[in-house]
């Protein structure tokens, strides 16, 4: 499903870039279709693996609580996709991976962690991962037998991969470019992926700052900033899903 979903937004975009005028700066039209299918791609992405672990969580094997049990299941998985680490977590935060088996360090100082315990789904949750060392965004559900949580699995879905599949799907021209911010300001998607991480309002553009702050209040519309020596233009919408904010960038038209 969600490689034929990939299919239709890269025709989407190849619609958009075909346009004729796009080689100048992206009418709005233009612009506000490449937005919709940036977030719908990324939507759909995490969507789609919050309702793979959501299945897992509910076969016999994850709801045993035996490791031993649920791995093969947890393996294929992990497998069919490839941009992602599987785990799952028990009550005191101990936590095997697929690849890794136990692991020597807990996810119990997670700040999504006691939420999850109560039975809450994790849908985005930016961490370092512990097992592989990469900016990852958690997507976690909670397993549960007689009602009572005995652990959770979760996924730690590889954000540069996430942005490297955005980057190769809208193909576009140098100076247009795409970002995505979470609630607390930290940059979770970039088509230059080293900037993941980085909060915009801390990159010494006070233009940026206030367009980062701009976004962070506001559910969607159009700023200006200037950074690396260019005045740029953002239009940016929220996300449903995972509340972060999402922009299409272009190089400013310049002001008469």
């Amino acid at each position: 499903m969600f490689k034929k979903y990939f299919l239709r937004i890269a025709a989407l975009f190849m619609l958009v870039l075909s346009a004729p005028g796009f080689a100048q700066p992206p009418v709005a039209e233009d612009a506000q279709s490449l937005l919709a299918a940036f977030v719908s791609y990324t939507d759909l992405r995490m969507s789609s693996v919050r309702q793979n672990i959501g299945i897992l969580a509910a076969t016999a094997e994850a709801q045993s609580g035996s490791w031993k049990k649920m791995k093969p299941l947890l393996r294929e998985y992990e497998k069919s996709d490839g941009g992602l680490v599987v785990w799952f977590v028990r009550p005191d935060g101990a936590y095997d991976t697929v690849d890794k088996g136990l692991m020597g360090v807990k996810l119990g100082d997670r700040t999504y962690f006691p939420g999850l315990m109560a039975g809450e789904t994790v849908m985005g949750a930016l961490v370092v991962s512990k097992s592989t060392g990469k900016r990852s965004a958690v997507i976690a559900v909670p397993v549960k037998r007689g009602g009572k949580v005995i652990g959770a699995i979760g996924a730690s879905l590889f954000l540069e991969k996430l942005a490297d599949q955005v980057d190769a799907a809208l193909a576009l021209r140098p100076d247009i470019g795409f970002f995505a911010l979470a609630p607390n300001g930290l940059t979770t998607l970039h088509k230059v992926t080293r900037r993941e991480f980085l909060d915009p309002r801390d990159l010494g553009s006070e233009t940026l700052k206030k367009s980062a702050g701009e976004m962070l209040a506001n559910p969607a519309g159009e700023t200006r900033y200037e950074f690396d020596n260019v005045t740029k233009t953002a239009i940016y919408r929220t996300s449903p899903l995972t509340r972060w904010k999402f922009a299409i960038t272009f190089s400013a038209a310049p002001q008469k």
